[in-house]
């Protein structure tokens, strides 16, 4: 999977050590200079000094048709522009925004990007909902365990196909945080159906992803 991570500096540090594996091609782009030794230095992978708004210094880095892109600034207005022009530009598949202001994550999702995360709103939503088993985002809260993400194409063979999320119930090992019906994109609740050609976005921990991928490829 070949995964963009465009700046941040111990996020940017804890998303690569989480993704730096021979079967990912990571692409790390960052503003800062002295972040940029760092990153190189701490995770041993090349790390391009560049504006991640920028799409020619973007296509320079290599960020061209990625699986996954993940902006990481401190500014949300940033992020959210560097994923735009992933995902229009430079033909990204999925785009991951982190913000500061909670009030943003409803409208970046609105705007077109895939997945928006913000600790606050992560917080705000966990406390609200607590026993709700249909909130995609309580299951992102993660912080001591490493997160697993995964897609998966779902056949007309499998057992999940036709099924509702909340028949699924992965809620206690993670959640599906976006589906792909054809040129459309689905941000799931528990009433949403699987049906047979979508691409099933799945969040959850590297102790879990072996049991969640079995539960959606198992066989009718």
């Amino acid at each position: 999977m070949k995964i963009v991570i465009a700046d941040g500096n111990h996020e940017a540090d804890y998303i690569i050590s989480l993704f730096n594996t021979k079967i990912n091609d990571l692409v790390v782009i960052n503003e800062d200079p002295d972040v940029c030794h760092y990153l190189s230095l701490m995770n041993d992978v090349p790390v391009m000094r560049g504006r991640c708004t920028r799409e020619n210094e973007l296509r320079m880095a290599g960020a061209e048709n990625c699986d996954l892109f993940i902006a990481l600034s401190e500014d949300d207005y940033k992020n959210y522009v560097a994923c735009r022009t992933a995902k229009q530009l430079l033909g990204a598949k999925r785009c991951i925004a982190t913000v500061i202001n909670p009030k943003n994550v409803k409208l970046f999702k609105k705007l077109g990007i895939d997945m928006v995360v913000c600790s606050t709103y992560l917080l705000g939503e966990q406390i609200r909902n607590l026993t709700s088993i249909e909130n995609m985002v309580n299951s992102l809260s993660i912080e001591d365990e490493q997160i697993f993400i995964a897609e998966i194409k779902i056949s007309e063979d499998l057992k999940v196909r036709g099924m509702s999320l909340k028949d699924i119930n992965i809620s206690d090992m993670g959640s599906v945080s976006s589906i792909t019906r054809g040129n459309k994109t689905i941000i799931p609740n528990g009433n949403t159906i699987i049906e047979t050609d979508d691409k099933v976005l799945i969040v959850t921990t590297e102790e879990n992803k072996n049991e969640i991928i079995k539960i959606f490829q198992r066989k009718r």
